[in-house]
């Protein structure tokens, strides 16, 4: 069995070397069919980076968007591409952890009405668990996987920045409705659909994501707005069906689960753990760059600084 990779691609170009290196630093070979990066009319500079890191590989597939077409329309050109029995839709500014991949196509072949599955994330609304102190990315990855191997959970809503469907999902339920443009919400619409044609949604809690969020378009009015008027379709749609499963899913809730059975068991951090006084970005992204890899590395503080880069470790505070 083997997964292809989709990451659509809109500028952000320090989160596109991340995100490809993530990729293939953390995903064993074997279960690549193809990663097909969509430049979707994305700046010079990140265009000629994609062109230049797609003659490194041999199983990249770089398209190129004559105009900004948006994410659903890219989205949905690679699923219609895709040849292998996986497809995992990927945001660029979401980081793989070691063996991510492999873990989700194993628990989607336990049961082949599985249709959709998303593993745990540092953003991601309603599945959403956040860096405990003395981890990074990979360490609670590993933590997980450790203590909840295999353990799924109904999804009440899947979150698209780290989405596996499967290839028989896609051959009968289509596509994402281009409905829904720029992005947000079409996922779930989606899952509502497979769910109509048999399908299950799950979120798997052995596997652990790092997602920045909405690093492509931010938080503009603009953005605000389309982001409510695809609530509105989507609970025009749905609106019934998703609260009888928002009911059922506060019963049986992947987040609560975690957190009470980490509260008091929760191992410490095996990793190399550096003692200083502050961090400046150049030690953040040495540090990055080496979870990124998977170094198990972390670092202690004296006391909490204003820190406005992005961390994908979450510092020890002595002075807390």
């Amino acid at each position: 069995m083997k997964c292809d990779i989709i990451i659509p691609i809109y500028n952000s170009l320090n989160w596109v070397k991340m995100c490809i290196t993530a990729v293939y630093e953390n995903t064993n070979a074997c279960d690549i069919g193809e990663v097909i990066l969509i430049n979707d009319k994305s700046d010079k500079e990140t265009t000629l980076y994609l062109r230049k890191i797609s003659k490194q590989y041999f199983n990249i597939r770089l398209i190129e968007n004559k105009k900004n077409l948006g994410f659903v329309k890219s989205c949905n050109y690679g699923m219609s591409i895709a040849k292998s029995d996986y497809i995992l839709l990927l945001n660029s500014d979401c980081l793989l952890s070691k063996d991510a991949v492999g873990k989700m196509m194993r628990a989607m072949q336990k049961d082949k009405k599985i249709g959709l599955l998303c593993p745990i994330s540092s953003k991601a609304a309603n599945i959403s668990f956040p860096l405990l102190p003395g981890y990074n990315y990979q360490s609670l990855n590993t933590l997980f996987e450790k203590k909840f191997k295999g353990k799924m959970f109904d999804a009440c809503t899947v979150v698209g920045n780290c989405l596996m469907i499967s290839k028989e999902c896609i051959n009968k339920t289509g596509v994402f409705d281009e409905v829904f443009g720029k992005g947000y919400t079409e996922e779930t619409d989606y899952q509502f659909k497979a769910h109509a044609q048999g399908f299950k949604a799950k979120v798997l809690i052995d596997t652990y994501v790092f997602h920045e969020c909405r690093v492509s378009f931010g938080e503009s009015d603009e953005q605000l707005a389309i982001r409510k008027s695809h609530l509105d379709i989507f609970f025009k749609r749905w609106g019934e069906e998703y609260n009888k499963k928002m009911e059922k899913y506060k019963k049986s809730d992947p987040i609560e689960f975690i957190h009470k059975k980490l509260d008091k068991k929760l191992n410490k951090p095996n990793g190399k753990i550096i003692d200083v006084d502050t961090l400046n970005v150049e030690l953040i992204n040495y540090i990055n760059r080496l979870i990124i890899d998977g170094i198990d590395i972390n670092v202690s503080l004296k006391k909490q600084d204003n820190i406005n880069e992005v961390l994908l470790f979450s510092p020890i505070i002595k002075d807390k």
